[in-house]
């Protein structure tokens, strides 16, 4: 009988020793960590206000070893998607420890051009026509106009809707280096920079790279556009 109950307090003293060591973590408190995660890694994509939901978890609690707990969370695609499905593992003091698949949905909240009443095809885009307005741009990230766009040239290409978003895809905008415009093309080698007159052999948009023939040595450089009628090209 005293075995027994030796035997018996050494289980129930293992068993709450086990118990000890370990530490659970509410499904609230992981999705946080996850959400904070793929805050920080879309920031390469967009400077938008993004808020994540972690649609669910494989479980209720996380049960886990004791110690220091990371989460490495992880995507199969490199860019912005409104919804993914994401890879979360899971380490104690640097030692994988498990991983699951977390669905997740992404809103990216910005300042951006909306229709203040209704606009017809092929009219110029203007500050009576249109207001700022921050809007829920996730679905079309790439292609809503900021207000700092608003002193080119734009025409739509549709019509658009009282309070509906600007979209690049529906209106043309004018280019800020037109084809044959005589540009300056900045060189950039070794941190010095000489300012060279050119010829831009394409339409530009800011950020655009496009062909720029050198007037005095009529050799061709590809540069990137910088401003209205500037290219920088490095060599």
């Amino acid at each position: 009988m005293k075995k027994l109950f030796n035997l018996a307090l050494i289980t129930i003293l293992a068993l709450s020793a086990l118990k000890v060591q370990a530490r659970t973590l509410s499904s609230d408190e992981v999705k946080f960590d996850i959400s904070k995660q793929v805050v920080e890694s879309y920031k390469k994509y967009t400077d938008a206000d993004l808020k994540v939901n972690v649609i669910a978890l494989p479980f209720q609690n996380l049960s886990l070893p004791d110690g220091k707990i990371t989460f490495l969370v992880t995507s199969n695609l490199d860019k912005f998607v409104a919804r993914d499905l994401k890879k979360v593992c899971v380490y104690v003091n640097e030692k994988f420890v498990k991983t699951f698949n977390a669905p997740v949905e992404v809103k990216a909240y910005k300042d951006v051009l909306v229709a203040s009443n209704f606009i017809e095809r092929d009219k110029a885009i203007t500050p009576s026509v249109v207001m700022t307005k921050k809007m829920e741009i996730a679905a079309n990230l790439e292609y809503a106009i900021s207000p700092d766009m608003l002193g080119k040239e734009i025409v739509t290409k549709k019509q658009f809707r009282e309070g509906e978003i600007l979209d690049k895809r529906f209106v043309k905008l004018r280019p800020d280096i037109l084809r044959n415009a005589n540009v300056k093309a900045y060189f950039s080698a070794d941190n010095l920079m000489v300012e060279l007159d050119g010829t831009a052999l394409s339409d530009g948009m800011l950020g655009d790279y496009i062909g720029v023939e050198n007037k005095n040595y009529r050799k061709v450089y590809t540069g990137k556009v910088i401003g209205e009628n500037k290219v920088l090209i490095k060599i």
